[in-house]
């Protein structure tokens, strides 16, 4: 029972991260825009921008927590293999940006929304799994 409920919370962690990736991602090229603004403003901070860009290597780190313990402990394969299908996609479109690959950006919202709907999914089967232990 402990092993589903820690199941449980690591598919809403990794659905909670995925999601706040993109929801990153997508605000990145505004906080890039406006970033002119705001030192001028504000003044200048260098490591702004090196904070905000770090944030992705962070979620790639807690993504790749999350897919690890979630697919470690699902017995259904289909979700297992797709968690760690979207994770690669998401690091590889992540880790293809400093090369400026116009695909790149495309792979890290695929990735990390495929990341959430499959997080999801194994939440809703490991709640219908444990439901089913119980009857």
């Amino acid at each position: 029972m402990e092993l589903i409920r820690n199941l449980n919370r690591s598919d809403l962690f990794g659905a909670a991260v995925s999601g706040l990736c993109a929801i990153h991602c997508t605000l990145t090229p505004i906080f890039f825009v406006a970033k002119p603004v705001i030192e001028s403003t504000v003044g200048e901070h260098a490591h702004g921008s090196h904070l905000w860009l770090a944030l992705d290597y962070i979620f790639l780190v807690l993504s790749l927590g999350a897919v690890w313990y979630s697919s470690r402990h699902t017995n259904h394969q289909m979700i297992k293999r797709v968690l760690w299908i979207a994770w690669f996609v998401f690091a590889f479109g992540l880790l293809s940006e400093p090369f400026d690959l116009s695909f790149g950006k495309a792979f890290m919202y695929l990735g990390s929304i495929t990341l959430v709907i499959a997080h999801v999914k194994n939440y809703r089967y490991c709640r219908k799994c444990r439901e089913g232990i119980r009857h």
